[in-house]
């Protein structure tokens, strides 16, 4: 069965949420202890959700019963419920909450296990999720104790002198099996963190000789002497240990808080989330379900398009504060707000009652600040910049703000080569995004590379890069459209689903928006839908695939299954429902080869760090396995593309003159250094719980980090130059907002503008040094060169007899 395009269902090839640990889940991130700082709220606490509030509703019901059905129905696998191990279920619903393994107990798990287990599938089938708030509440119980625990334990004298180790990632671990043994853990685990903000707040380089002090957590450090500052080069007063040592707990005192706060605003709707997307994952890692809050969220990354004020938002100290002012948008175009101020109040059209939000949930107060377009929302904003006390409402009228910073664009080089330079254009394709409907008005992938490419072309451009190495994946449909740009028609991708159905979609159009040189470089984090892209090029040898050795390696079809369709006058007056996005097909490249694992191989490697994280495909639990179906055939005229095919010999000319520059390149051997030093830290799992010795180990650090430094300073003094091409939707958003900001401006001498901000500006204008990035383009210029000698030795082969050659 072929399809030229996707039209019954949206699937999608997903976003991909690149993280490290095995799991990824936005509350489990917002819980991890071991590198996220929290905010700590000293001036307004939200209430902890009440424990009665924890039921399932009719809402709830109807969703879990939906994703068991659509597990069972359309899942790739074909698994019931029943077949899953209701164990390991449990198992990774405790870890999703607990992911260091720190505040449940071995018990707890063994007892949820034995109670649970046997019915859960039956349970679910109901639409039944006590468990899931049972075990919940056992964690925020274990929590609130933990917390109490730790902030009596701060008020006593740590001792920094042994030879005790801790290991932070304890994802792999078993939980403790007695609270004696929690505590154990919890005693190096807040020595380590202790150590950490000493570390962070001493003077590198300075001897704890100086910086003696007679308390008890460094009496075995520094047992003698009395002086207890230091001056430094800029004339201030250096911290005593003993200073850092109370900064230090509060800082630790004040991350608990946090976390408290946190746990206690959960709400039943998370849970259930929660424990929904740990029942997909284990069919797979991106099956998910979705609240209606999420689902809002994953279309507005879909189409790069919302209805709001145009306004970044963020928890600071239990006060919503404006972080940024999207360009062109309500919130930048009425002139009276900017960064730093907060929201403490909002209010629906021009008579709604004015809803104090101070220390309520963020994520309450973006949904009541959003709404439809056109409707008023008024805001009581307490300035950024003034006096605290003072307090303005400011009447906003929702739009559609369009999030260009998303979008595609594109970039123009001048690379050397020989005694001139040439031209070479790249397109920075952050992922596939779309309405999935033509004709909709939003933005499309296909659309803005194809004008990004016309943009190109007027300049001149000899070679274009699609840079994916960022793309996380996106629209499947969008995948194929584009992958038409450069290919005048054929197959790009098969889909098959679990009962071995194979769809073949194809490129149906003619057209070729680019028929020059083409390279696309790719990373460990380019995956699904960018992976189709890439391989399907490299199967029509219409691209060379440059970068890490293999993309990421997802293979999977999502389909997005909405609750809210559907229904008439009455449902819609209903709570709105989630989704359940569930894999239903794995693809495979035109030659019959899966990407699920295996990825996309490179044609030319570079050197990277990505090869030492732990990204791929197969690093998630679950992840289904790699297989093949039979490849297929196409033939189609390529005369106009035929100069620019990459064949293997092209490849290995390629390789070796990038082999060559591997080699005696200064930019290579900083690479090279940097991914030698990484490889190490990242092997080091055990860190000592002495603070000379972690003293002597942070010298050694910033040392190499200066030493680096330095010589990134004088690597990047060697860019290309290069021009920035923008879509015009991005233009006319960046015309509006520099006439906005001209507008409110007040006129200004360039005395009255402060050094330290000029230094600033100057600092961040500094361009990043992208050694894949130059390489990439290198290569491009190599292969123009090559093509270049091969036309003019046609053309003179080609001379009539007599001739004159030059």
């Amino acid at each position: 069965m072929k399809h030229s395009y996707v039209s019954e269902v949206a699937y999608i090839v997903s976003f991909l949420s690149i993280v490290i640990y095995k799991h990824h889940s936005t509350l489990r991130q917002a819980l991890m202890l071991a590198c996220a700082a929290f905010l700590w709220i000293n001036v307004a606490h939200a209430e902890a959700v009440d424990v009665s509030a924890f039921q399932t509703t009719s809402t709830m019901r109807d969703e879990t019963k939906e994703v068991v059905g659509r597990l069972e129905s359309s899942h790739y696998l074909g698994q019931t419920i029943a077949d899953l191990d209701q164990n390991e279920f449990i198992a990774d619903y405790m870890t999703d909450w607990d992911t260091q393994r720190m505040f449940f107990l071995e018990t707890e798990l063994a007892d949820f296990q034995r109670r649970f287990s046997p019915s859960l599938d039956k349970m679910l089938s109901r639409g039944h999720l006590m468990p899931a708030f049972e075990i919940f509440l056992e964690f925020r119980q274990n929590v609130e104790s933990r917390v109490s625990w730790v902030q009596k334990r701060l008020n006593e004298p740590f001792d920094f002198s042994g030879v005790t180790t801790y290991a932070p990632d304890r994802s792999e671990a078993e939980w403790p099996v007695s609270i004696a043994e929690a505590n154990v853990l919890w005693e190096r685990r807040l020595q380590f963190e202790m150590l950490n903000e000493l570390l962070s707040l001493l003077e590198p380089g300075t001897d704890l000789n100086d910086l003696r002090e007679l308390s008890p957590e460094i009496a075995k450090v520094t047992p003698d002497g009395v002086e207890t500052t230091v001056e430094i080069e800029d004339g201030a007063t250096q911290k005593t240990l003993d200073e850092a040592l109370v900064e230090a707990r509060e800082n630790i005192g004040k991350r608990y808080d946090r976390l408290l706060r946190w746990v206690q605003e959960i709400e039943p709707i998370d849970v259930q989330e929660t424990f929904l997307t740990a029942l997909t994952h284990q069919y797979d890692p991106h099956s998910t379900f979705m609240s209606a809050d999420t689902l809002e969220e994953f279309s507005i990354a879909m189409r790069n398009s919302l209805v709001g004020i145009g306004a970044v938002l963020s928890d600071t100290d239990g006060y919503c504060t404006i972080r940024e002012l999207l360009p062109g948008g309500p919130a930048e175009r009425s002139g009276k707000l900017k960064p730093e101020d907060q929201i403490v109040g909002v209010a629906q059209d021009n008579d709604g009652e004015m809803v104090d939000v101070i220390g309520m949930k963020l994520s309450k107060i973006v949904k009541m600040i959003r709404g439809k377009k056109g409707t008023t929302v008024r805001l009581k904003i307490r300035p950024g910049d003034g006096d605290p006390s003072v307090r303005k409402t400011i009447t906003l009228t929702r739009d559609e703000i369009k999030l260009t910073a998303k979008l595609a664009k594109a970039e123009v080089f001048e690379v050397p080569a020989g005694d001139k330079t040439i031209a070479i254009g790249v397109i920075d394709l952050p992922a596939f995004y779309g309405s999935g409907e033509p004709g909709s008005g939003y933005n499309s992938t296909t659309e803005d590379v194809e004008e990004l490419i016309n943009k190109l072309k007027e300049i001149g451009v000899e070679g274009i890069v699609l840079d994916l190495r960022a793309n996380g994946g996106g629209l499947l449909s969008e995948a194929i459209r584009l992958t038409g740009l450069f290919i005048p028609v054929g197959p790009v991708v098969q889909v098959r689903d679990y009962v071995g159905q194979v769809q073949e979609f194809l490129d149906d159009d003619p057209k070729v928006a680019w028929d020059g040189p083409l390279m696309v470089l790719v990373s460990r984090f380019s995956a699904s839908a960018s992976e189709i892209t890439a391989g399907a090029l490299k199967n029509h040898q219409r691209a060379l695939i440059v970068g890490d050795k293999l993309t990421h390696g997802k293979g999977t079809v999502q389909a997005v299954f909405d609750m809210n369709r559907g229904g008439n006058w009455f449902t819609s007056l209903r709570p709105r429902k989630g989704a359940a996005k569930v894999t239903v097909q794995k693809y495979y490249l035109p030659d019959g080869s899966s990407t699920q694992i295996e990825g996309v191989k490179s044609d030319i490697v570079l050197p990277s760090i990505n090869e030492y994280l732990a990204v791929g495909e197969g690093e998630f639990p679950h992840a289904l396995a790699w297989d093949s179906i039979d490849s297929l055939e196409w033939d189609y005229d390529n005369s106009h593309v035929e100069d620019f095919l990459v064949n293997q010999s092209i490849v290995e000319q390629l390789q070796s003159q990038s082999q060559d520059r591997q080699g005696s390149l200064e930019e290579f051997g900083y690479l090279r250094e940097n991914i030698d030093w990484f490889k190490a830290r990242q092997e080091q799992k055990e860190f000592s719980l002495n603070l000379e010795e972690r003293r002597s180990r942070r010298a050694s650090d910033n040392d190499f980090r200066e030493l680096m430094e330095g010589r990134y300073d004088t690597l990047a003094a060697l860019n290309y130059t290069s021009d920035e091409i923008l879509l015009n939707v991005t233009e006319e958003q960046n015309r509006e907002h520099d006439a906005l900001v001209a507008a409110q401006a007040q006129p200004a001498d360039a005395a009255d503008i402060p050094v330290g901000e000029i230094e600033i500006e100057e600092d961040a204008k500094k361009a990043a040094f992208d050694i894949q990035l130059r390489e990439g383009l290198r290569i491009m210029a190599d292969w123009i060169a090559i093509a270049q000698e091969a036309g003019e030795s046609q053309a003179l082969a080609a001379a009539p007899a007599g001739e004159p050659r030059s």
